[in-house]
């Protein structure tokens, strides 16, 4: 396991939300997130070779945490069976913010852990390609590979599911920089 090195550039106690949101604008990594409300904790983050071993020291410091690599998308979670075990269902095809709808209906009527999961809001222009580019999701998939399905062929779309309320968490989408890592 790799040991993390101290951060020059800032603090270096950050919530997971944080350190996903550092992941993302400062290691410009396409980084798809579900909150959990775990503690803040120290976490250094250091120069590491590949965007796993990035993860690896993240999760290393926040054990309610674990990270998947789906295809080339990486999805920091809380670490529970329920977003990686196999779900049998229908499969789902068609603009993004309908699909993303009825997907989160389906997750809220097949396990009792997503019961609290709201759809997606539409924030922005309707019309846009954020909501309206067609994805698919597979008749037989784990939640996080249904949610990844959602993201379509564009590499810059991540998704994050956070905290709305004590009651609620809610599912939405946005598009990232990917360019050159500082």
């Amino acid at each position: 396991m790799n040991t993390p090195a101290r951060r020059t550039d800032g603090p270096s106690v950050f919530t997971p939300r944080q350190a996903a949101a550092y992941l993302r604008g400062q290691r410009h990594m396409a980084l798809c997130f579900i909150q959990n409300g775990a503690a803040s904790r120290d976490w250094q983050a250091a120069s590491y070779g590949t965007p796993g071993a990035l993860l690896d020291s993240l999760v290393a410091v926040v054990p309610e945490y674990a990270w998947t690599a789906i295809g080339d998308r990486y999805v920091l979670h809380p670490r529970q069976d329920i977003w990686r075990v196999p779900l049998s269902g229908r499969a789902f095809q068609g603009p993004r913010l309908q699909t993303a709808q009825a997907y989160v209906e389906f997750l809220r009527g097949t396990a009792p852990e997503m019961a609290d999961l709201l759809p997606p809001l539409l924030k922005g222009d309707p019309a846009a390609a954020l909501y309206t580019a067609t994805v698919s999701i597979r008749e037989s998939c784990s939640a996080l590979q249904g949610l990844v399905g959602l993201l379509g062929p564009d590499p810059t779309m991540v998704f994050t599911i956070e905290r709305q309320d004590a009651d609620r968490r809610v599912l939405f989408f946005e598009q990232v920089d990917v360019g050159e890592a500082a």
